[in-house]
């Protein structure tokens, strides 16, 4: 009896030793995979942070450099009325361009919003001169003594760059800070967050209790400096790190933790969204395009929707950028094409007047393969080509000599082309003459500027105006109302409609019966 007393009391000491190594073990294991954990989540933000930053920093110098490009080709005699209506354009164009002056002799002698400068204002000294662009930063007084601002100059155009081209950066998340500077650190461009912080080259190890980052630009001779102050569970609070270090002494947390994990990983967003591209799960919704003088329909744009397994409808501008990221976007491309012609391919057939618009991404141009993919499609369907418009957005990033090249093997295979989102993009008016667009279609952001007292709403006028100059078709983006059905009709009567107002976009049966009531005759 004593020597079995013993031996549980010998196992009891056993047991004691190897729960306290376990929770040891535990405990240091979870914290150190907490720290790695959070080390890297805080990491990847402030890569983000800094990606988005330095994408900041490449538009606002591409949109300087191409609006002094731009003023540099017109041929009104500077500082004229019709040059400084071009110039105004070119602010609106630009949205990080606040003004766009002349100079002569180094001095101001006009500008878009000022007009003309009399006496002319002389620039101060640059702060950098790189190649033949000058650039100077934080300049006060030009304009208002109470006013800041960044100025670029090439030649005889000097272009202001607007005060809230970084504003959503001004106040960044507490503990991020970022300085953005040349190549070579000899200037400073910008700074963010907290002054006088400590940036490095040299990435922070794991256990440090800081962020570091650092990226340059491609295109321009700017480098962003990022940092998290408080990184890893050193930002935790000394209770939070208690805990964890308790939870981690118990193996079932160890355990919940990896399945915790797992499970989330499973339900990334990318994996569902990769998921149900390659288990055929999107479907196709159809928007009514309206001719704007009789409100018959002449067509319908496609437009790709996801329902998840939850039953939650997805937005496209949430999973497609992702889809681009993963590089399923053709397939996407594909499905949605496929559907929409066996869907409505005895309406294309039987009604040759009725079109299908469908969004292609610029990937899907410039791929020869999907040209051969559609012209299988509709000659197993027998839809004519012209009754297919393919879309692209001013905002692709192609070269524009390989895109027009390759828009212009559609259009003469028969396809239509057209513009989409007109006026949101970057490109220069030559856009417009170098591309074979059957089509143009105006961005929403116009539309419903109309009957407001906006600049959006001077330029919409100007637009329909232009329109009529290139002999192009045009399609009116996101009319709602009937003031804007009105004047669209007014002041381009050729042009079709396409918005609520007309119609939301429906599933097929919907559409069925929309196009019985309102379809074009026949033919």
């Amino acid at each position: 009896m004593v020597r079995e007393f013993e031996a549980m009391r010998s196992i009891s000491r056993k047991a004691k030793v190897i729960i306290a190594f376990n929770i040891a073990i535990g405990a240091l294991c979870l914290l150190l995979i907490g720290q790695v954990v959070i080390a890297r989540m805080d990491q990847d933000k402030l890569n983000d942070y800094g990606d988005v930053l330095i994408r900041r920093a490449n538009d606002v110098a591409m949109q300087s450099e191409q609006a002094m490009h731009d003023a540099g080709y017109f041929s009104p005699p500077p500082c004229s009325d019709d040059d400084l209506f071009q110039l105004r354009f070119l602010t609106y164009k630009y949205r990080y361009a606040l003004d766009i002056a002349r100079l002569r002799d180094g001095k101001l002698i006009c500008s878009a919003e000022r007009g003309v400068i009399s006496p002319p204002v002389a620039l101060p000294k640059p702060d950098i001169v790189e190649n033949n662009t000058r650039l100077w930063r934080a300049v006060k007084g030009l304009v208002d003594p109470r006013i800041e601002m960044d100025i670029s100059n090439q030649g005889d155009i000097a272009v202001f760059t607007s005060p809230y081209a970084f504003l959503d950066f001004s106040l960044p998340a507490p503990g991020y800070s970022a300085l953005m500077t040349t190549k070579d650190e000899s200037h400073i461009y910008q700074s963010f967050g907290a002054e006088n912080e400590k940036y490095s080259r040299q990435k922070s190890a794991w256990y440090s209790q800081y962020r570091l980052g650092y990226q340059c630009s491609k295109l321009y001779n700017i480098c962003i400096y990022v940092r998290l102050n408080s990184s890893g569970i050193f930002a935790l609070s000394p209770y939070v790190s208690v805990i964890l270090a308790l939870l981690g002494g118990i193996l079932s947390g160890s355990l919940s933790l990896a399945i915790f994990l797992l499970i989330e990983r499973n339900r990334s967003f990318s994996k569902q969204v990769y998921s149900a591209v390659c288990g055929k799960q999107l479907h196709v919704n159809y928007q009514p395009l309206v001719c704007l003088h009789n409100h018959k329909m002449v067509g319908a744009e496609v437009l790709v929707r996801w329902t998840n397994n939850k039953g939650e409808n997805i937005p496209p501008d949430v999973f497609i950028p992702v889809a681009e990221q993963l590089g399923i976007i053709g397939e996407i491309t594909r499905q949605v094409t496929h559907m929409a012609l066996e869907e409505l391919k005895d309406i294309l057939v039987m009604n040759r007047k009725f079109y299908l618009s469908i969004n292609l991404d610029i990937n899907d141009i410039l791929n020869s393969e999907f040209q051969s993919y559609l012209d299988e499609l509709v000659e197993r369907l027998g839809i004519a080509r012209e009754q297919i418009m393919l879309e692209i957005t001013e905002r692709s990033t192609a070269n524009h000599n390989v895109m027009s090249e390759r828009l212009s093997v559609f259009h003469d295979a028969g396809y239509k082309i057209a513009l989409d989102d007109f006026g949101t993009g970057y490109s220069n008016l030559s856009y417009l003459t170098v591309m074979p667009f059957d089509v143009i279609k105006i961005d929403k952001m116009f539309t419903d500027a109309i009957g407001t007292d906006s600049v959006n709403a001077k330029m919409v006028e100007y637009l329909f105006k232009m329109m009529a100059m290139f002999n192009t078709k045009v399609v009116v983006e996101g009319i709602e109302t009937y003031e804007q059905a009105v004047y669209a009709g007014e002041h381009c009567p050729h042009a079709v409609g396409q918005g609520w107002y007309f119609g939301k976009p429906m599933n097929e049966a919907s559409f069925r019966k929309y196009y019985r009531e309102r379809g074009i005759n026949k033919t």
